[in-house]
């Protein structure tokens, strides 16, 4: 269940949450014991981005954003110092 959800595009984002991940989409949240590295190697790096190391985004589903943060579905994502020049590049 965990891949086809993220494989369909259905994430706004994705969190870390030490051991567990939180998957937000825009009517529901999954939380499962899973690791955040992982389920990035299995994301198309075409529609989503690692933009902390808490949180990978849908790129498609960013509504603005600025050096430091990413709006997408209400929320407010920092972006990390080590993955800024990667936002820049992937959305900029």
């Amino acid at each position: 269940i965990l891949l086809e959800f993220c494989l369909l595009g259905l994430p706004l984002l994705v969190e870390s949450q030490k051991e567990y991940i939180k998957i937000v989409t825009a009517s529901k949240t999954l939380l499962t014991k899973f690791q955040l590295t992982a389920l990035e190697e299995l994301l198309s790096p075409q529609q989503f981005i690692r933009v902390h190391r808490s949180f990978i985004v849908a790129k498609d589903k960013i509504e603005a954003y600025n050096q430091n943060e990413i709006d997408i579905g209400g929320k407010v994502i920092p972006i990390g110092r080590n993955y800024k020049e990667l936002v820049q590049s992937k959305i900029g």
